[in-house]
């Protein structure tokens, strides 16, 4: 019946040609809607024939051609002419010519192309159309490129196959006989092949190799393998040949959870140790593992935790890790490279408050530092709340602090703290801004004293109480001008603080290294930790100078200096702080920013012999095809006493649109070496990443020795690349 009634619906609409415009009828909504410029009835053949701008729809299923003819005999509808296909959210498909049965689900379409989800694109000699919606071809090729719209340009690459399936259900795109173009030539043939379908968010399957021939690994072929586990899991294993050493296998496995997200990463081989002499010592299983979470207890209250484990000090460098891993989802960092750590925390917070727990163990990456002299931090409470006060009054703040320090081999430390800050801003006739402040503090201490046999020799407990207020004062001047805006601030701070009233000065365990810079110079307490107190009274001042206009090169300077006065106290901080002298140091900022030029250098000058201390240059531009920055940092290492001096620079040079050379590098200047550095070639464009990098790394490590490698790395998109970072 439904047959019937199509073919006495379009005979009626077929009838009413006498009118050559467009006609159109709604049989219903399960029916067939057409519309044409022209309609015409073929007795003799039995056939319907509809011309120009024609379109037809059966429920979420569309065709639009210039011609369609229905043989109401064979249930059989041929649509020519920039025929076009559109059947719900799926993607359009195109053709010459296409033979389809009455309710547009299956047919055949010569002359076939399709636009698929992320850009991918397919076409073909002939096309398939089956009733579940897949699609098959032959003589067919896809590719996520951008074709040129003459025709005559070749894709960056693309998969051609005497037989292509789309299995629009299983989300798999399967080939026969395929072939990989690359600019049109052909590189690599397979007798099968199959990718994810473009549509599918993860599907299980083989990534894209890394290529690597280093002189510490030699040649290196990495096949990472992507298994989709679930809707919430995937596991990525990662077999590694190297030619110089034994393979190693890499996994990395993620979990989403409703209330959170866990990853860990995991390498291992079966080898012996080496360095840049070759191979010594017993074969064992040797290996790393990174792993980290985040997880909801309520929106106000979360947990996590951080695991870095080695089997020995020199593993991750050896093969290639980073020993300074990111950890994203950690609550500490720390900023020593080679430094692993190891941290299970708790963080509540609320519209007035935030605290947090942690449990932390360190592991330094140095065969001559002993583990067992490293503090296991058991645990770290720090909280703190913003008090009711009314407005008039300020702001009161209230602060707990407290942290345990255990050495297997070592003295052990514990020391709580609570604290009190008191604020309040106001703004003085002629704009003087004044805020006043204080602060006070009480610290309780218990120190073990231990042996080289770790038996405890002498236990210490002391209590102080400390205190500190002041007044702060600026007073900005605001200039506008027709091409320059002017602004000039001066600030003042004095602060009085009271004097350390404990029986014996507390062991300086959080505050050992300080330096002085600009965000320190109007605190009340410079310390970066508890241990150590300021007291005494001192004076900081501060001048800032800004300009900033428009016009063809807008832009912006501003200028800081300033530096403190101690006028009574005992002087508490180390030689290399800047502050250990009663006027410390100076300290001074420039920012520039006109353009796509900026600078930023910060300096800490001598009071006395005007030498400069430590001194940190940061510059970028970027014009054309130009890109670059660079950092130049001078200081004195606190713990060494060894002059620092290095450069760091990144440049890019664009040749074309897609073709770009890249060079980073760090250069030890009081050495004379260049210690990294990197350089590549690298082709971008909609569908490819492609890079060749040589990387150098001459940082001698317990006889590891310099590393060259070269890297090749390469993505074609939507064929088994996580993504196209």
């Amino acid at each position: 019946m439904k047959a019937l009634y199509r073919s006495a619906a379009a005979a009626a609409l077929l009838a009413a040609t006498a009118a050559p415009a467009a006609m159109a009828q709604s049989v219903s909504n399960d029916r067939v809607y057409l519309d044409a410029d022209e309609l015409i009835q073929d007795r003799e053949q039995g056939l319907y024939i509809a011309r120009g701008n024609v379109r037809v729809q059966t429920g979420d299923r569309v065709l639009f051609a210039e011609e369609l003819t229905y043989n109401p005999a064979i249930n059989r509808v041929i649509a020519s002419g920039g025929v076009q296909i559109f059947d719900g959210a799926e993607p359009a498909q195109f053709a010459q010519e296409v033979e389809l049965s009455d309710d547009l689900r299956e047919g055949v379409a010569r002359g076939f192309t399709t636009l698929l989800e992320n850009n991918g694109r397919a076409a073909a000699g002939a096309a398939l159309r089956r009733p579940d919606g897949s699609v098959e071809l032959s003589n067919a090729y896809y590719t996520a490129c951008e074709l040129c719209a003459d025709g005559e340009g070749e894709p960056t690459w693309r998969l051609r196959a005497s037989r292509v399936v789309r299995d629009t259900q299983n989300k798999v795109i399967y080939y026969r006989n395929v072939r990989l173009e690359i600019l049109g030539r052909p590189i690599l043939y397979s007798p099968v092949f199959a990718h994810a379908d473009p549509s599918a968010a993860r599907q299980s399957g083989f990534l894209f190799p890394v290529l690597n021939n280093s002189s510490r690994l030699g040649f290196t072929y990495q096949q990472p393998y992507l298994w989709a586990i679930g809707p919430s899991q995937e596991l990525i294993v990662s077999p590694r040949y190297m030619s110089k050493v034994n393979p190693l296998i890499q996994l990395d496995w993620t979990r989403r959870f409703y209330s959170g997200e866990m990853s860990i990463q995991t390498s291992f081989t079966y080898d012996q140790e080496f360095d840049q002499d070759g191979k010594f010592g017993e074969e064992e299983l040797r290996g790393h593992v990174f792993a980290d979470g985040l997880f909801n207890f309520t929106p106000n209250l979360r947990w996590g935790f951080g695991v870095e484990a080695v089997s020995e000090d020199l593993y991750l460098r050896r093969y290639g890790y980073e020993e300074s891993p990111d950890r994203a989802d950690g609550l500490f960092t720390i900023a020593d490279q080679r430094m692993l750590l190891n941290q299970l925390f708790f963080i509540g917070d609320g519209e007035h408050f935030h605290g947090d727990a942690t449990v932390i163990h360190f592991n330094k990456l140095q065969q001559n530092v002993d583990d067992d002299t490293l503090p296991f931090i058991s645990p770290l409470i720090r909280f703190g709340a913003q008090l009711p006060m009314p407005n008039w009054a300020g702001d009161l703040d209230f602060s707990f602090n407290t942290v345990n320090l255990h050495r297997n081999a070592g003295d052990d430390y514990t020391r709580a703290s609570l604290g009190l800050d008191w604020t309040r801003p106001t703004i003085l006739p002629g704009g003087l801004r004044a805020e006043a402040f204080a602060m006070a503090r009480a610290d309780a201490y218990a120190f073990n004293e231990t042996d080289s046999n770790g038996d405890e020799i002498d236990q210490t407990n002391l209590t102080r109480a400390l205190g500190a207020a002041g007044l702060d004062l600026s007073l900005p001047f605001v200039r506008p001008g027709q091409s320059v805006n002017w602004l000039i601030a001066p600030r003042a701070a004095a602060i009085f603080a009271s004097s350390d009233n404990a029986d014996q000065t507390p062991v300086n365990v959080d505050s050992a290294s300080i330096e002085f810079q600009q965000s320190q110079l109007f605190d009340a307490a410079r310390a970066n930790g508890y241990d150590l107190w300021e007291d005494g009274a001192r004076v900081d001042v501060g001048l800032t100078v800004a300009a900033n206009w428009d016009g063809a090169l807008p832009g912006e300077v501003e200028v800081f200096a300033g530096r403190s006065f101690r006028l009574d106290g005992e002087q508490r901080f180390p030689a290399s702080s800047g502050l250990s002298d009663d006027d410390s140091d100076w300290i001074g900022q420039i920012q520039v920013d006109i353009g796509r030029f900026d600078l930023d250098a910060r300096a800490r000058i001598d009071s006395e012999t005007q030498e400069i201390n430590r001194l940190d240059l940061t510059t970028g531009f970027e014009a054309w095809r130009v890109s670059m920055n660079a950092r130049y940092t001078r200081r004195t290492d606190a713990a060494s006493t060894r002059q620092l001096e290095e450069v760091t620079a990144r440049a890019g040079f664009a040749l074309t649109d897609e073709w770009s050379v890249v060079y980073d590098g760090v250069i030890d200047l009081e050495e004379n070496e260049v210690r990294r550095q990197r350089a590549g070639l690298q082709y971008r464009d909609e569908c490819t990443n492609l890079r060749i990098l040589w990387e150098r790394d001459n940082i001698d490590v317990a006889n590891l020795g310099p590393s060259d490698s070269v890297k090749l790395e390469i993505v074609l998109f939507t064929l088994g690349g996580l993504s196209d970072d």
